[in-house]
């Protein structure tokens, strides 16, 4: 059996007709604006390698713990903290907790491994796998969930992915995932403004807040889109201002970054709306990925309190009403206000103390589970992955070589047999 490594090494013809120009150009030389982008995706990857970074990480792990045993401590104050032992379990949720996860994380690496797969004719749906983790990871420890698409970029490119699929495909899986989240925000909110009314003041107002600036990012990439001369127009005066309020140091240098990404999205943009079934596969493994994520609370709830399938509509809008609070909030993982909008919204549903032990729960799967599995699959490329695959390139090059050496061995063979008969039938 061959390794994931092994496979991902195969050669690979391109694709045949693809509506995915982007993704099918396996460069040898890389264009000027190519390498810019990849330069500035190699720079935010190597910055946050820095030793300051890597401190800056502990500390935010450090506050978000730090987080976790102030509200536990203010449980155990208030009187209403419960051991977990004294609360009964239905641990066979928690197994339906771990299924969903892992199901979610499945379809969350297809969508990457689809666009792979366009880019390259082979799914390689073990590198989808770890490029995920990896976005995952990185959005985990940078505030607003900005780290991510650089470390994929350089990620995908250092697997042999071609130039432009490596910048594009982080691109069009922000995209969707955007897209899905803004689609269930919106009719959280709307089934929350009709129906449930009642919920905790802080996490309704903070939802609000939460969906204006989500609302005004998707309205600004959809404008930005539609026209190229717009776009630059309007990212233009914007970084205009901001350099004149202090705020942006270089203006040519983040006017050629921001005008990248929006060419980079424009035809994105194109290239979808010629492929409609993509647009479908994509948008679809995203939906079920969003329903899957917003559907554990529920399950949560059922752990410590029993199945009770008239709340799954309401625990999925309050789900979904917990990420809105903390969006906006600039800091890796929305760490504090996660825990506080879930405390709050979720209590009336969580008597008998056990309040606090499902919102670590909810924590472990939606936060720090992507920790756990991102920082383990980075220490086995650390340690092992990484020499791994380049050994296995090494080894494919060989192959490569003697396969093409014994095929013009063979050529020159036939070629000299062919003279030698040539000569033997004029002889005769």
């Amino acid at each position: 059996m061959k390794t994931s490594e092994e496979k991902d090494l195969e050669v690979v013809k391109e694709p045949e007709g693809s509506d995915f120009s982007q993704m099918e150009l396996e460069l040898k030389e890389f264009s000027e604006e190519d390498k810019a982008k990849l330069d500035a995706s190699q720079q935010a990857v190597s910055k946050r390698s820095g030793k300051k970074k890597k401190v800056w990480n502990i500390v935010m792990f450090i506050v978000n713990i730090c987080v976790i045993a102030g509200i536990f401590t203010y449980q155990i104050l208030a009187g209403d903290f419960v051991s977990l032992t004294e609360i009964s379990l239905n641990i066979g949720y928690l197994f339906v907790c771990l299924a969903f996860f892992a199901v979610a994380l499945f379809f969350d690496s297809l969508s990457i491994s689809h666009l792979i797969k366009k880019a390259c004719n082979r799914r390689r749906f073990a590198l989808g796998f770890k490029t995920n983790l990896c976005g995952r990871y990185y959005d985990a420890i940078t505030p607003l969930s900005t780290g991510g698409q650089p470390f994929q970029v350089v990620y995908l490119k250092n697997r042999e992915v071609p130039a432009t699929s490596a910048l594009s495909i982080p691109i069009a899986k922000l995209f969707f995932q955007q897209l899905t989240w803004f689609i269930a925000s919106t009719i959280a909110l709307i089934v929350s403004f009709i129906n449930y009314s009642s919920f905790s003041s802080l996490v309704n107002i903070s939802s609000y807040i939460g969906f204006v600036l989500t609302f005004a990012m998707m309205f600004l990439t959809i404008f930005l889109s539609v026209s190229k001369n717009v776009g630059k127009k309007l990212v233009a005066k914007t970084l205009r201002l901001l350099q004149k309020m202090k705020i942006v140091k270089n203006y040519e240098k983040q006017y050629q970054r921001v005008s990248n990404y929006v060419e980079d999205y424009q035809n994105l943009m194109r290239e979808y709306v010629k492929n409609k079934k993509d647009f479908f596969i994509m948008f679809m493994t995203m939906a079920i990925r969003t329903v899957l994520i917003y559907s554990l609370p529920f399950f949560i709830y059922c752990m410590f309190n029993g199945y009770a399938p008239e709340l799954y509509g309401k625990f999925f809008v309050m789900g979904v009403l917990v990420d809105l609070a903390s969006s906006f909030i600039p800091l890796p993982g929305g760490t504090g206000m996660n825990e506080v909008s879930f405390m709050a919204i979720f209590a009336p549903y969580f008597t008998g103390g056990s309040i606090f032990w499902a919102m670590l729960l909810w924590r472990f799967f939606t936060y720090y589970l992507y920790l756990i599995l991102g920082f383990s699959m980075i220490t086995y490329d650390v340690a092992y992955g990484n020499r791994k695959y380049r050994w296995l390139k090494v080894e494919r090059k060989l192959q490569l070589e003697s396969k093409q050496f014994k095929e013009k061995q063979i050529s020159s063979f036939r070629q000299e047999r062919a003279y030698r008969r040539r000569r033997q039938l004029k002889k005769n």
